[in-house]
C-alpha cells in the first residue's frame, strides 16, 4: 500500500480555523489507525518554529528543512514521488500531482471581493490546479459543495463532505480572570462575538446593533484588523461595545459560557465553528441566514438578517428554538475522524 502524506505545516500556526481543523482529525485520527496497516506520515516545513501537536503512535512525524517557497515547491514535492506517496492536503493545500486529495474549506476569495486582486488572483490559479490534479475534493458543508461545483466546474460526485466539531474546548478550563480586562462587563448580561475580524464576517453590523442599543452590552473578541468594524475604527472600543482583541480558549470558554447570547453575523462561511462551541457550552445562539449557517444549525439558532441594524434583540432571543443534541453529534471531531478511515485505505490502495 501507498503511505499517505499529510501536509502539517499549517500546524505550525495558532491552532484556530483550519489549523484546528487538522489538529483535531491528526489527533484524533492517530488512535483509530491502530491495526489497519496503514503507512500514514505527517510532513512539515521544519523552519525553527514548533510542531504544535501531542506525541502520535501511529503517524509518523516527518521534519523536512525547507526555506517558506521551496517547501511545497521543490522540497515536499520531492519527498512524495521518493515514496510513491499520495497526498493529502487537510488545510486546502495542493501540490501538481494526480495522487492527491484536497480538502477545500471555503472559495470566499472567487465569491467575495473582500482580499485584494492579486491574492484572489493566486487563489483562483490555486483552484484551477485543485481541479487539474485532485483525485478527489473535501469541504466543509453543502453551501460549499455546490459553489465549488458551480465556480470550478467540478462535478459533484467528486466532491465528498468533511465536517468541524466542537469538542476541543470541554478539557478546557473556562478563565474567568477575563473580565477583569472588561471593566463594565457583568456575566450574563453582555452579548458575545467571536472572530477573525476579516471583512466577510461583518462586525460592522455589531458596530451598528450596538449603536442603536446603548442599554446592552456586547463584547467581540478576535484579531487585529479593526476595519471589519467599518470606516470609523476609532469608534470600536468603548461605550457598550468592547474589543478584547485575541483571546484564548481558556478565555473565550468563559465568555461563551457567561454570555447573555452569542451572535455571529458573518455574510460568507465555510462552516463556522465559533457557534458550535457556544450551542455545546449552553449559550443561546442567533446567526446570520447568510451562507451555509441556515444549513448547519437548523432550527437550534435563531436568525437575523446580516443588513439589518435595527433587529429588536429581545424579540430575537425570544423566538423558541430546539435542543441542539442532533447537531452536536453530526457535527463531532470523532465522527469526522472516523470518516477520514475509508478513504485513507482507497488512497493508499490507489
Amino acid at each position: 500500500m501507498r503511505p499517505i502524506v499529510i501536509n502539517g505545516t499549517v500546524l505550525c500556526d495558532p491552532i484556530t480555523g483550519i489549523p484546528r481543523y487538522v489538529y483535531e482529525v491528526v489527533t484524533r485520527l492517530d488512535p483509530l489507525l491502530t491495526g489497519t496497516g496503514l503507512d500514514v506520515r505527517l510532513c512539515y516545513r521544519d523552519d525553527g518554529r514548533p510542531l504544535h501537536l501531542p506525541e502520535l503512535k501511529n503517524i509518523r512525524i516527518v521534519p523536512l528543512k525547507a526555506i517558506k517557497y521551496s517547501y511545497n515547491l521543490v522540497v515536499l514535492p520531492h519527498y512524495l514521488r521518493r515514496h510513491k506517496a499520495f497526498f493529502l492536503g487537510l488545510a486546502s493545500d495542493m501540490l501538481m500531482t494526480r495522487r492527491s486529495a484536497v480538502v477545500l474549506h471555503d472559495i470566499r476569495p472567487l465569491v467575495m471581493d473582500t482580499d485584494r486582486g492579486f491574492f484572489r488572483f493566486k487563489f483562483w490559479v490555486h483552484c484551477l490546479s485543485i481541479k487539474a490534479f485532485a483525485r478527489r475534493v473535501y469541504t466543509v458543508s453543502g453551501d460549499q459543495r455546490r459553489l465549488i461545483s458551480e465556480r470550478l466546474g467540478i462535478p459533484l460526485d467528486r466532491i465528498g463532505l468533511t465536517y468541524n466539531g466542537w469538542e476541543h474546548l470541554q478539557p478546557v478550563e473556562a478563565d474567568e480572570s477575563v473580565f477583569k480586562k472588561l471593566p463594565g462587563v457583568k456575566k450574563g448580561e453582555y452579548y458575545y462575538a467571536l472572530g477573525s475580524l476579516a471583512g466577510h464576517k461583518n462586525y460592522r453590523w455589531i458596530r451598528e446593533v450596538a449603536a442603536r442599543n446603548p442599554d446592552k452590552v456586547f463584547v467581540v473578541a478576535g484579531g487585529k484588523d479593526l476595519a471589519a468594524f467599518g470606516d470609523d475604527a476609532e469608534a470600536v472600543s468603548g461605550g457598550n461595545l468592547h474589543y478584547p482583541g485575541y483571546v484564548s480558549d481558556r478565555e473565550n470558554k468563559a465568555l461563551m459560557q457567561h454570555c447573555k447570547a452569542f451572535l455571529h453575523p458573518a455574510v460568507f462561511e465555510g462552516f463556522g465553528i465559533p457557534p458550535l462551541e457556544a450551542l455545546s457550552l449552553g449559550a443561546p445562539v442567533a446567526v446570520s441566514n447568510a451562507s451555509c449557517l441556515p444549513e448547519l444549525y437548523g432550527d437550534t439558532v435563531r436568525y437575523f438578517d446580516p443588513m439589518d441594524y435595527d433587529v429588536d434583540l429581545d424579540a430575537l432571543m425570544a423566538q423558541p428554538v430546539a435542543p441542539p443534541d442532533k447537531v452536536l453529534q453530526k457535527y463531532s471531531w470523532p465522527v469526522t475522524a472516523a470518516a477520514w478511515l475509508p478513504e485513507l485505505r482507497r488512497f493508499a490502495e490507489s
